[in-house]
C-alpha cells in the first residue's frame, strides 16, 4: 500500500533539505519538523498545510500535492537568515539540478516552490516566511 502523495512529498522534501550542506549551514535537521513547535531559539522550518487533488477525467496518471514550509526565525538578523532560508529551500527543492524523485510508491515528476510570505512579525527578533510547493506526482503501480 502507497502513502497518501502530501505525506510522501512531505518525506522527500524533508530528505531533500537535511542532504544539502547549504541548507544545514543555515538550519539544523532536528529543526526541520513534520508538526509545528514554539520557535524556540533559532531556525525552524515547519512542515505544513498540504493537500493533494486526485487525477481528473482527461489527466488519469497525476496527481497535484501541495505543501506549505513555514519558515520561523528568531534573534539578530532573523529576518535576513529567514530570507536566505527560504531562497535555499526553492534552490534546493526546484532548479537546473532537479531531477525526478521516487520514494514510498510515487514519483514526484515536477515541483514548483515559491514564496508566498516574506515578514516581519510584531516581535522585533522573530520573522516568517513561507515557501509554497506545487508538485505534479504519479503513483508507481506495486
Amino acid at each position: 500500500m502507497t502513502l497518501d502523495p502530501v505525506l510522501c512529498l512531505t518525506k522527500m522534501v524533508r530528505q531533500r533539505l537535511i542532504s544539502s550542506p547549504e541548507f544545514l549551514a543555515l538550519c539544523p535537521a532536528e529543526r526541520v519538523l513534520d508538526s509545528f513547535t514554539e520557535t524556540g531559539a533559532g531556525p525552524l522550518v515547519a512542515i505544513g498545510n498540504g493537500d493533494a487533488v486526485p487525477p481528473d477525467l482527461y489527466e488519469t496518471w497525476h496527481h497535484r500535492a501541495y505543501l506549505d514550509l513555514d519558515v520561523w526565525t528568531r534573534g539578530e538578523g532573523s529576518a535576513v537568515l529567514c530570507r536566505r532560508i527560504t531562497h535555499v529551500i526553492t534552490k534546493t527543492l526546484s532548479g537546473v539540478a532537479w531531477a525526478p524523485w521516487q520514494g514510498d510508491g510515487w514519483i514526484v515528476h515536477g515541483l514548483s516552490a515559491s514564496v508566498t510570505t516574506d515578514r516581519d512579525t510584531t516581535e522585533a527578533d522573530l520573522a516568517h516566511g513561507v515557501v509554497s510547493l506545487d508538485a505534479i506526482m504519479q503513483e508507481v503501480a506495486q
